[in-house]
């Protein structure tokens, strides 16, 4: 697993959307786990599977007490879980769960599970769980707002590192050497070839920074900056957002296998989707029951 999530969680984002829900998730995501919660035994035993820094655990706990467990692959901020109230372990896989067979009356998840090896996972989490217990899985769509756009950002970021990093190192070369009559050559080769291929797709591309990028290349030509290192940072960030976004789409194309085989184990279920107060767009689908006896 790469070290982005723990890059990301020691940042002290409480939700996986950054700014986007500064303090934790609003709108219908809250009312579903809100509408949840309620139906749960107070201090009842709670696994929150790829917990992030408890985002889940929080809401869950808003009017009653709970002994709720977060686990994460990545490494959980100290600080931040700590306010949040529970036991968090950092580094832990789902498809390995530390915990007892029947340890837990609810297991819940969040955007975490359709990341994991599935088959291994989902066998641990109803390990863990008890035959009378409960569980409520919430899951990205291939189609939602949240997956739809990145998809779209994944390809221009693909093209970018495919078709313009050779003409941007020369650009930067020329910059480098104040070669200011080359430049605005290279300049133009970049943006025709973004023009020529993402006549449609202007927000896509806008979402690789690359647009932004050149922007600040054209702005400081002629100032004194290690033009080098700036390339080397935007490349590095564009092969950051490549692996994230590489990891959503999959992430969501495997959320149908993912609510076949919970389907599969469970007594009784609901499923469900989840849609966006604001914007009436699909952000989730979701999976609630009992395992099978």
């Amino acid at each position: 697993m790469s070290d982005h999530w723990t890059n990301y969680w020691q940042q002290g984002h409480l939700t996986s959307f950054g700014n986007g829900f500064k303090n934790n998730y609003k709108g219908s995501l809250q009312q579903f786990w809100y509408r949840f919660a309620d139906k749960l035994e107070e201090n009842s035993a709670v696994l929150d599977v790829g917990t992030g820094n408890g985002a889940l655990i929080q809401l869950i706990q808003k009017d009653k007490q709970l002994n709720c467990f977060g686990i994460d692959q990545a490494k959980v901020h100290p600080e931040v879980s700590k306010s949040i109230g529970g036991t968090f372990l950092s580094n832990t896989a789902a498809e390995n769960l530390p915990f007892n067979d029947g340890e837990f009356s609810c297991v819940v998840a969040q955007f975490s599970l359709e990341y994991s090896l599935i088959n291994k996972s989902i066998e641990e989490v109803f390990r863990v769980l008890k035959g009378e217990g409960v569980f409520a899985f919430v899951c990205h769509h291939p189609e939602s707002i949240i997956v739809k756009p990145n998809t779209l950002i994944l390809a221009a970021a693909n093209f970018v590192k495919k078709n313009t990093t050779s003409t941007l190192t020369v650009l930067v070369s020329c910059l480098d050497k104040k070669e200011l009559d080359s430049i605005e050559g290279y300049f133009d080769e970049i943006e025709t070839e973004i023009k020529n291929n993402f006549k449609h797709g202007s927000d896509a591309m806008l979402g690789t920074n690359l647009p932004a990028f050149l922007s600040f290349l054209r702005k400081n030509k002629n100032n004194n900056i290690d033009f080098r290192k700036a390339l080397s940072l935007f490349l590095n960030e564009l092969d950051l957002l490549i692996l994230r976004l590489t990891e959503l789409v999959n992430a969501a194309d495997q959320s149908a296998t993912l609510l076949k085989k919970v389907k599969a184990i469970s007594m009784s279920y609901e499923e469900g989707t989840i849609f966006d107060n604001q914007y009436d767009g699909l952000l989730a689908t979701y999976i609630i029951g009992k395992p099978v006896p």
